[in-house]
């Protein structure tokens, strides 16, 4: 199967990409119109794919909701006087085990669906280069390793999102994800 060569970095991308692998540059050519006639070894023309880059506001109104959703869990959680683990009881502390669900919380949302609640409360979602959701794997790297990363250094790696083109953060740089508007079906 023929690939895409990226018309910003020339970075050759499977056919079915949305966005370059290597630049994340949106793969563009144009719908509609019949590819010219060419010699028989010419690749095909792919149609365009747009795609809306979510910048830092929507998204931190997402967060805010997927917040309240973690806290709601916990304060749920603290309900149950009693833990047993391996034979001895424990109460359950919500500050100490809020970390933990919010990255399952997190980490399965956005690995399995592409979106938490409060990223289809406001119709984004986090997607890999060629469009798709991203699979427990990525999300790991994106939700845990990622998330972190860009929260230990000021929280630099969030506010990276105000200038970066793509609108990523260091997040979603080390992920290779993007965060795009849901397309509403009719």
């Amino acid at each position: 199967m023929a690939s895409i060569k990226c018309k910003s970095c020339g970075y050759d991308n499977p056919p079915e990409a949305r966005f370059c692998a290597n630049c994340g540059s949106n793969l563009v050519t144009t719908i509609g119109q019949p590819a010219p006639m060419a010699a028989p070894s010419a690749r095909p023309a792919t149609p365009e794919v747009a795609a809306e880059y979510m910048g830092f506001w929507i998204r931190f109104g997402a967060a805010i909701i997927d917040t309240i959703v973690v806290w709601l869990i916990s304060f749920v959680l603290s309900y149950f006087p009693l833990v047993h683990i391996f034979g001895y009881r424990f109460a359950f502390v919500p500050s100490i085990f809020w970390f933990p669900i919010a990255w399952l919380y997190y980490w399965l949302f956005t690995g399995l669906k592409g979106q938490t609640l409060g990223k289809m409360a406001v119709s984004i979602k986090v997607v890999d280069a060629r469009g798709d959701k991203l699979g427990l794997g990525i999300a790991a790297m994106r939700e845990v390793l990622g998330k972190t990363i860009s929260a230990v250094v000021f929280c630099l790696g969030f506010l990276w999102i105000i200038w970066d083109g793509r609108k990523q953060g260091w997040h979603d740089k080390i992920a290779k994800t993007y965060v795009v508007r849901v397309e509403l079906r009719r």
